[in-house]
């Protein structure tokens, strides 16, 4: 049985793992289970064709949905929600996902299942330093960005999607863990054991709940811009200085 991997342990002496839980977390091991083994690679080379189109990396996962029927054979995928139609994530993951058009999943119950297709590799790699873009989902764009943002207007192509939670949100203890979440979680960590996801989410979220001390504390330097920038000498120098080291 998977370990509970919230802020906190929770004790329940008397109270087994709720019967439709379990199911629910058979259902989604197998059904990545069968995904790795069929069509992995594939995945794995969409992400990557999306992310050299674009010129960098915006997401090392992406929400899918698939449909299961009465006979544990997969009826269809779809990429996200309409927020991704007519993207490059939609077309070149949808022909990467086709291949699981009636592949059976052991005795997975008929429904559609909301996970995460995952870019293996890179993953891995996120994970592996995870503290070096803490994931604030509420902090809001730095003064330097949205100055970016108005000199040069980005392609629509190359905008994060809304709406969107990277495996960050599993990694900051800020946000709360829905079930759904830890059912995916620990179908992962059982399927991809090389990522040590659960082990990865628990301490991470440890090291980010209140009053810890961690590479996710913001410096005051990050919740307000220093005077100096109204400094019209010092921005002056300051842009010599880019100029002069920069290239």
């Amino acid at each position: 049985m998977p370990q509970n991997i919230s802020r906190r342990p929770i004790y329940w002496p008397n109270e087994p793992a709720h019967p439709g839980l379990v199911q629910k977390l058979g259902d989604v091991v197998e059904l990545y289970r069968v995904i790795r083994e069929k069509v992995q690679p594939a995945i794995d080379k969409a992400f990557d064709d999306v992310s050299r189109t674009i010129g960098f990396v915006i997401a090392t996962t992406l929400p899918i949905a698939v449909t299961i029927d009465e006979n544990s054979v997969v009826t269809g995928v779809a990429v996200g929600g309409e927020q991704f139609k007519g993207t490059l994530f939609d077309s070149k993951l949808s022909d990467a996902l086709k291949p699981l058009d009636g592949q059976t999943v052991a005795g997975a119950k008929a429904g559609t299942y909301d996970i995460y297709a995952i870019w293996q590799t890179a993953l891995a790699l996120a994970l592996q330093h995870h503290w070096l873009e803490p994931a604030h989902a509420g902090s809001g764009p730095s003064p330097f960005a949205l100055s970016a943002q108005r000199a040069e207007p980005q392609l629509a192509s190359s905008r994060p999607v809304t709406g969107v939670h990277e495996p960050a949100h599993f990694l900051d203890a800020g946000i709360q863990l829905a079930p759904e979440d830890t059912v995916v979680i620990a179908a992962i960590d059982q399927v991809y054991p090389e990522l040590r996801l659960a082990e990865r989410v628990a301490a991470a979220r440890i090291a980010t709940r209140p009053g810890s001390v961690s590479p996710h504390v913001q410096e005051r330097v990050h919740l307000s811009t220093s005077n100096l920038l109204n400094d019209r000498g010092f921005v002056s120098a300051l842009d010599d200085l880019v100029q002069k080291h920069g290239r």
